[in-house]
């Protein structure tokens, strides 16, 4: 159990800041979602623009030894 714990853990400090934006931003999105919180348009930007940067740093392609040069 504790190997299945620490497997999905944050393993440094940038992966759990990344956790904790995701939890607040999807939090954000859900209270404005049922009219709890509103929200201006330009932090909804800002929002997204964030969301979008996370992904796309987590789900990169990773370069191969053989490619770098």
């Amino acid at each position: 159990m504790k190997t299945i714990i620490s497997r999905f853990a944050p393993q440094s400090f940038n992966d759990f800041l990344c956790l904790v934006l995701i939890v607040l931003i999807v939090t954000l999105w859900i209270l404005t979602g049922i009219k709890i919180l509103e929200l201006s348009a330009e932090v909804t930007g800002a929002l997204i623009v964030t969301w979008t940067l996370l992904v796309q740093y987590y789900f990169r392609k990773k370069q191969n030894d053989s490619t770098k040069e």
